[in-house]
């Protein structure tokens, strides 16, 4: 098991989107947009419009690449970019083309009653999650552009689209969360019964809420990461958290994009141990 990852910075929130050919009233601007349902959507299924560019501002460090809620179909392949040059002429991180869904099980291998087709979710499961595809670069590069191309020409929607572009520096805690961490499903539906005893359902639709504590890290490490995160996000901003990045069968599980439910203290139980509780509620 991996320690967690948790995102909270941005450079898709204040660089510069460009290239590409997309929609006028869906336009490649959304990608800086928390809100999922508000989709970039690209003008045709050609890689010339497909594609898309982002200026940092300045260098800055990568390690973590994601594109949230997108439409793309289990053939459909992106390729990433990373580098100091704007004609990406040299590059610091270059993942090639690869399956923007990855293969999470091998094939014949999974929980009893479960079927992958080739080890990828299926479709009707992904879309429940909202498929999502991620990038955690091994060693962080300091680059200012990123090139993301993406493939998938026999998408029945005619284009291609996604609802969150996320490019960040990530803290992995040198100590992991805590055991006790929860994950559950909160289903704010209301019910309610009739004289004859029949059951109506005012249905609502359901969230992911995950809790966990981290607690013994150093001063720096916790004032310079969960004060920042509580800091620059409060209750309104997005954060992503990855319970186990290791954990391939189940990233698509225990990974929740967010926003913190509440505050909570930063505490300081004994010596120059630090300790913090999280509850993330899932953006959906």
């Amino acid at each position: 098991m991996a320690n967690s990852l948790t995102v909270y910075r941005n450079y898709a929130d204040s660089g510069t989107l460009s290239s590409g050919t997309w929609s006028s009233t869906l336009p490649l601007s959304n990608l800086a947009d928390r809100q999922l349902s508000k989709t970039a959507r690209s003008q045709s299924l050609s890689t010339t419009a497909t594609q898309f560019d982002l200026d940092f501002g300045s260098i800055e460090t990568v390690k973590f690449v994601g594109a949230l809620r997108h439409n793309l179909t289990q053939d459909g392949q992106w390729r990433i970019r990373l580098s100091t040059a704007s004609d990406f002429a040299t590059t610091e991180h270059d993942t090639g083309w690869q399956d923007i869904w990855p293969s999470i099980i091998p094939f014949g291998v999974g929980l009893w009653g479960e079927y992958y087709w080739g080890g990828k979710v299926d479709p009707a499961e992904a879309s429940t999650y909202g498929i999502a595809a991620y990038e955690v670069i091994a060693s962080p590069v300091r680059v200012r552009y990123m090139r993301i191309e993406l493939d998938d020409a026999a998408n029945p929607d005619g284009y291609l689209e996604a609802g969150r572009l996320i490019v960040a520096p990530a803290w992995e805690p040198t100590i992991n969360l805590q055991y006790n961490w929860s994950l559950e499903q909160v289903d704010e539906s209301r019910i309610v019964r009739s004289r004859g005893g029949q059951a109506y359902v005012d249905s609502k639709p359901k969230f992911r809420r995950l809790k966990f504590t981290l607690s013994d890290l150093q001063r720096d490490e916790m004032l310079g990461n969960a004060y920042e995160l509580e800091r620059l996000k409060g209750k309104g901003g997005d954060v992503l958290i990855m319970v186990d990045p290791d954990d391939a069968q189940h990233i698509h599980r225990q990974t929740v994009y967010g926003h913190l439910a509440d505050t909570s203290a930063i505490t300081n139980p004994y010596s120059t141990r630090f300790s913090k509780e999280f509850t993330i509620e899932e953006l959906i």
